[in-house]
């Protein structure tokens, strides 16, 4: 088999970074249009949970936001690529969990979007259809543990898009929402969740316990917020 180098340069032969980097970013911009109005804060902290091409970092630098942004994203050729068009950004090549080590990610050949540290079916559908998949190993951290790191206070807005994984990301979380300094948070949800053994009804009961809101009107995702 092809060494990872030469895997992973081939990741754009279906669709193409600006194709990437534009996905999901119509949604995105609604809702940072949205936060725009109701935050007071003068320079905000943003996560960017499974940052792929880039798009919320798009929407975020349109919108104005061009600093204290902390991308995730292990994948080394769209995270390679997202610092050279947005050289504004902090990036960090690991995987958030609920906890600190490390953990095999899936990576698709050309579905790159599709990556996960969980297992799912969809990848024995794509093997079948005759997309290579590669497993790297990388490195895992917590928000918790992230934040303490970086003495970071308060998250101002999160996006986690993680493939199924995000209530692992949000379990890793625990310390900043029971003491509510994630502000507002958007994560994915459908049939990743499920491959996940958890669900978007387990991610909102435990939110709420924390006392957060949860906004349900957003294509393929919840919106939570103090």
């Amino acid at each position: 088999m092809e060494n990872n180098n030469d895997f992973f340069d081939k990741c754009f032969e279906k669709h193409d970074f600006t194709e990437l980097n534009n996905i999901d970013y119509y949604m995105l911009d609604s809702t940072i249009q949205n936060f725009k109005k109701m935050n007071k804060n003068i320079s905000p902290v943003f996560f960017d949970v499974g940052c792929n091409a880039g798009s919320f970092v798009k929407v975020l630098s349109n919108n104005n936001f061009t600093t204290n942004i902390h991308c995730f994203e292990p994948h080394p050729k769209l995270s390679n690529i997202v610092i050279e068009k947005y050289s504004h950004v902090i990036m960090n090549k690991i995987c958030l969990t609920d906890n600190i080590g490390n953990i095999n990610i899936n990576i698709p050949l050309w579905s790159v979007g599709l990556s996960s540290i969980i297992n799912r079916p969809v990848f024995n559908d794509l093997k079948s259809e005759g997309q290579d998949i590669t497993i790297l190993n990388v490195n895992t951290n917590t928000i918790d543990n992230y934040c303490n790191e970086k003495s970071i206070n308060n998250i101002d807005f999160i996006k986690i898009d993680v493939e199924g994984a995000e209530k692992m990301v949000l379990d890793g979380a625990k310390n900043m929402l029971e003491n509510n300094k994630i502000k507002v948070g958007i994560f994915e949800i459908g049939e990743t969740l499920k491959d996940a053994n958890t669900s978007e009804d387990e991610i909102c009961n435990m939110l709420e316990n924390y006392n957060y809101k949860i906004y349900k009107e957003i294509p393929n995702n919840y919106l939570f917020y103090l």
